[in-house]
């Protein structure tokens, strides 16, 4: 919290006509003082970015990291958005056993809340009745795939995120600067046996996205390294850290044909099942390709697919938009798709030189034909003589 804020909450604590602290720095305390607090809220002139307000009153200050605003505090919210209260303060056995959003502290303790937050089960943070403050979400695995593609990548992101310094991180905090502004905390998590665990070694962040029946994405961040972990590895009754992160939503419609189509995932999207996104789609009919075909139901980013269709027809897709994707690709043929704009071939970043010339292809019912734009819900081939990545980016 930065020096006017606090300011702010001084003055309205003590309710009195004059500010208890100097916002102006001019030796005073005066009413001046007062005006320039004032016009902070009017303003949102908080460092990073607006502050944002949960339904218990909790505010949060936010940070900018590329097209993304992201909560830079661990939530601390006990209600939904309506004023359900999320149970809190079960035994081990009740945590076992919770099919239903709850919420926990670290060891129990009151004195945990203000730093690390709280730490909610995936029920909860896939509950429809909402844990973040309006206009803010849980964000999605894409959203988290995006953030890390957006400060250079799993093997520094981590580092960037970080708060830097021991005052809460164990030693040796590797890597970590907090250049991006997230101020990850080590907040450790609650496990299904109920046991707190690595507060000071990890922050585990959790996402909206399934994996399956049993567990769903969350993404993490050690003390001893600077990478940062994409895992299903946690059972969903777990409990974990939760940023959100602002809503920012699009639209996009999709047309199909007749039969066999080539498609992809255009924007990022709470529930990625196919057949939530092509609810017209012939069940059992999407494949991946990864050097052989394999039957999916969950459609990833960058990802292209076959699917099949009885009758021609569109789809419209609502989610957040990209802007930007790193696709890593396999040497020989690859099946990829888009992003949320149109893409000229000449303007893929191919940054291993990979790309075989000539070597991009849509699928229409009259056939195979070479691609000039990757237009976004689309699948496309794409052969590399070696294993690497290109980028894509709208501008």
């Amino acid at each position: 919290m930065n020096y006017v804020k606090s300011c702010l909450i001084i003055t309205m604590l003590l309710g009195i006509g004059y500010s208890q602290c100097d916002a102006n720095g001019d030796g005073d305390l005066d009413v001046l003082d007062v005006v320039i607090e004032v016009d902070c809220i009017l303003t949102d002139c908080w460092e990073g970015g607006p502050v944002c307000e949960d339904i218990d009153g909790n505010v949060y200050e936010t940070i900018q990291i590329g097209e993304q605003l992201w909560m830079a505090e661990n939530l601390k919210v006990t209600h939904y958005q309506n004023g359900d209260e999320i149970p809190t303060n079960l035994d081990d056995s009740s945590w076992q056993s919770a099919n239903y959003g709850t919420v926990a502290v670290y060891d129990d303790q009151e004195s945990n809340i203000d730093t690390y937050g709280r730490l909610y089960n995936w029920y909860a943070v896939v509950d429809n009745r909402g844990v973040c403050p309006e206009n803010f979400h849980v964000p999605t695995d894409g959203e988290y795939i995006l953030l890390t593609n957006y400060l250079g990548g799993n093997d520094i992101a981590g580092g960037k995120m970080k708060e830097a310094g021991l005052e809460h991180w164990d030693s040796p905090n590797t890597g970590a600067t907090n250049e991006s502004g997230f101020t990850g905390l080590p907040g450790g998590f609650r496990n299904t046996t109920g046991s707190y665990v690595y507060m000071g070694e990890g922050g585990y962040f959790r996402s909206s996205s399934e994996y399956n029946s049993y567990r769903a994405w969350f993404h993490s961040l050690y003390y001893g390294t600077s990478v940062v972990y994409r895992d299903f590895t946690m059972n969903k009754h777990s409990g974990l850290s939760v940023r959100c992160i602002r809503d920012e939503t699009d639209t996009i419609l999709v047309p199909y044909s007749t039969g066999w189509n080539l498609v992809g995932l255009p924007l990022d999207v709470e529930d990625s099942n196919y057949l939530t996104i092509f609810p017209d789609a012939i069940e059992n009919t999407l494949y991946s390709f990864d050097d052989a075909y394999t039957s999916d139901s969950i459609m990833i980013l960058g990802e292209g697919y076959w699917l099949r269709f009885e009758s021609a027809g569109n789809t419209t897709i609502t989610g957040n938009s990209i802007s930007e994707l790193t696709i890593s690709l396999n040497e020989g043929w690859n099946l990829i798709t888009g992003i949320s704009a149109p893409i000229n071939i000449s303007d893929i970043e191919d940054i291993d030189g990979i790309i075989i010339s000539g070597t991009i292809y849509g699928f229409a019912p009259n056939g195979y034909s070479e691609a000039e734009v990757l237009e976004p819900g689309k699948g496309y081939w794409i052969r590399a003589n070696n294993s690497g990545s290109i980028i894509l980016t709208s501008e």
